[in-house]
């Protein structure tokens, strides 16, 4: 998705040119915007590379309102007046620009929220929840929410976002002559719900069909939203190559097609929706490779069978942080093609995670130097700290290599988790911050070595005993799971069996 708005913006820029400035205000108007510059407690911007070169972050939502949109098999009337963000992808562009990672996050995911303001209504505000599914804060506070959700969860700091409606997919795929899909058999047999009925092997897809595809889950892998994920990262990929072969844009009559489509159906932050904006986006993503390209799910876990309230629902998985980690320190996902050709520590960018008011990048500080204690001051649902927090997040600290204690009744009735460091260890607060996505980095006179005090917000990583390994050792896992696929990686692998479910919406 990220490509096809940076061809979008490139056409824009070639339309200008070609047609005059115009042309180029009639289809920049087109766009909406939200504004992010409210948005309270984000992490730290990276730091440039030695070349001055920075990473660039973008979520892209694939909006799910039925509201003026056109097609059949959209649902029932108890879908109008949402806005839920079912497809939600993070789109980090390294700072060289030579490789890109894209992670999915699925809507399932149950993941704490911040405080957002109502996307309708400027004087409601939705309180902070501890745990809701992710799709549920562009419903109820717009992008702008999402974009506060993805940040609390990962410790990212997200430069802009883009979100699509369906009736831009339909019509921009339309624009470029449909996009090849594969069907593993026994095919794909779901008119109830998304309407898609398709056979196994190749096909070429466009308009409502398209938007069929990829928003079909009731006749895919197990029936929900994770098998569908791994078909749209298919489908994306398909879409890549599709724009970068045969002259699809080399026809201007083609790029406007493209341009008047999604740019009448895209809502964008307001810091993207300019001239130079998307002059440097375009920028940023054309030379970009498919082969360097890697998209994966966030990493997930099923909760446990005696946990009947959230059936259905996914939790963070082992190597869920790590990837977020991997991300703010600007490396690619271990296993990559990235990997493979750029390494995994070229560009050594501070945790974003760190305060924004740190002065210089701290030097490399091991995990198994650090000590820390570990303090549970969070605040459930029912007003007292949610068990059993601290000594798991020692837990998994130790897992890290980290020399982390529990310590007890001195903290209390946090949202925010803080790192509280004395001076001179700046360096190994940050070092920590790395493994804590979302916290507060203050120095304090009050402590002698380092102190994590877990707020309500402490991160997914930290939660829950730690996995172990079939040695009976406990480590954190690789950041490439099977749920993953390159730009360039044959469409037809990789993929869930279609199963049909039947029934009705």
């Amino acid at each position: 998705m990220l490509r096809i708005v940076a061809f979008v913006t490139a056409g824009l820029v070639l339309l200008t040119a070609g047609v005059g400035a115009y042309l180029y205000t009639h289809l920049v108007g087109n766009i909406n915007t939200v504004s992010l510059s409210g948005l309270k407690n984000q992490p730290a911007a990276p730091k440039a590379d030695a070349q001055g070169n920075t990473p660039e972050n973008i979520l892209v939502l694939g909006s799910q309102t039925r509201d003026g949109q056109h097609g059949v098999n959209l649902g029932n009337s108890s879908k109008l007046g949402t806005n839920i963000s079912d497809t939600a992808m993070l789109v980090h562009m390294s700072a060289e620009k030579q490789w890109a990672t894209v992670v999915s996050i699925p809507r399932d995911l149950l993941v704490p929220r911040p405080e957002c303001q109502d996307r309708t209504d400027p004087g409601v505000t939705h309180q902070a929840s501890n745990k809701a599914m992710f799709d549920e804060a562009m419903n109820l506070g717009g992008p702008a929410c999402a974009v506060a959700t993805v940040e609390q969860l990962t410790g990212v700091r997200i430069d802009h976002f883009v979100e699509v409606t369906f009736n831009a997919l339909q019509d921009m795929t339309s624009a470029v002559g449909g996009v090849q899909v594969c069907v593993p058999p026994p095919g794909i047999n779901d008119p109830n719900y998304s309407g898609l009925v398709l056979g196994p092997g190749m096909h070429t897809v466009s308009g409502a069909q398209a938007l069929e595809f990829v928003r079909d889950r009731h006749g895919v892998g197990d029936g929900t939203d994770l098998g569908r994920i791994q078909y749209q990262q298919m489908f994306v990929s398909s879409l890549f190559t599709k724009l970068t072969s045969n002259g699809t844009l080399s026809n201007p009559l083609t790029l406007y097609s493209i341009a008047q489509a999604v740019t009448s159906n895209l809502t964008v932050d307001s810091g993207l929706k300019s001239l130079p904006a998307m002059v440097s986006l375009a920028g940023s993503v054309k030379n970009l490779k498919n082969h360097y390209i890697q998209m994966i799910t966030a990493p997930w876990e099923w909760p446990p069978a005696s946990d009947t309230a959230d059936n259905g629902r996914v939790l963070p998985g082992q190597g869920f942080d790590q990837v977020w980690a991997d991300l703010r320190n600007d490396q690619p996902l271990p296993g990559s093609n990235a990997a493979k050709t750029y390494g995994t520590s070229a560009t050594a960018i501070p945790s974003a995670a760190a305060s924004a008011s740190a002065s210089a990048a701290p030097t490399a500080v091991p995990l198994s130097t650090l000590t820390v204690q570990v303090f549970n001051a969070s605040v459930g649902p029912d007003g007292t700290a949610i068990s059993n927090l601290a000594t798991d997040a020692a837990a998994n600290l130790q897992a890290l290599g980290v020399k982390a204690s529990v310590g007890h009744s001195v903290y209390s009735g946090y949202a925010k988790t803080e790192i509280l460091y004395p001076a001179g260890q700046q360096a190994q607060a940050q070092a920590l911050a790395g493994q804590v996505a979302g916290a507060v980095l203050k120095q304090s006179p009050s402590v002698s070595a380092l102190t994590l005090v877990l707020g309500t917000n402490a991160p997914a990583n930290l939660r829950g005993a730690p996995a172990t390994t079939s040695s009976g050792s406990k480590a954190p896992a690789p950041s490439i799971s099977a749920e993953s696929r390159s730009g360039d990686q044959d469409i037809c692998s990789s993929l869930p069996t279609p199963a049909s479910y039947g029934g009705h919406p």
